[in-house]
């Protein structure tokens, strides 16, 4: 069969085939356009993905921020060890210089003293090294002198 134009007639099977088809279309274009219409759920989808992005960047710093202060850290760690090894090498300086000019001073002291000053000193010495109690009543004896002459001297 034929219609006018020269065309065959669709059967009735090809007919709901065509019928079934515009349906699926139909439906599928209902669906697209009531998405496109269904502006809280865009909004939503929309705000999940703000929010998404949002946290990767938070993430993304946060981890930059622990990085920088591990590397800040690290550093005055070294700066720290830095300074107290420098402090020690000019302390143990220190120390030599200064032993070294006692060293000179004292034989100044003794080339410059006379003799008989230096046996009694020497004998002093020994004195206060065998019997340290004695050393000890002489120098409080001579503190309380001290303090009491400071204190009428003020008076």
């Amino acid at each position: 069969m034929t219609d006018n134009d020269d065309r065959p007639v669709p059967t009735p099977a090809e007919l709901r085939a065509q019928v079934e088809e515009t349906r699926d279309e139909l439906g599928r274009t209902v669906e697209a356009l009531a998405g496109k219409a269904d502006i809280k759920n865009r909004a939503q989808e929309k705000t999940a993905e703000v929010k998404d992005r949002a946290q990767e960047k938070t993430a993304e710093v946060k981890d930059r921020a622990q990085e920088k202060t591990a590397e800040i850290r690290n550093r005055a760690q070294e700066k720290g060890t830095e300074v107290r090894n420098r402090a020690q090498e000019a302390a143990g300086q220190a120390r030599i210089r200064l032993s070294t000019t006692a060293h000179t001073l004292g034989g100044k002291v003794q080339d410059h003293t006379p003799e008989p000053v230096r046996e009694n000193a020497g004998r002093a010495v020994e004195a206060a090294r065998n019997r340290p109690g004695v050393l000890l009543a002489v120098g409080t004896a001579a503190l309380v002198v001290l303090l009491v002459a400071r204190r009428r001297g003020r008076h």
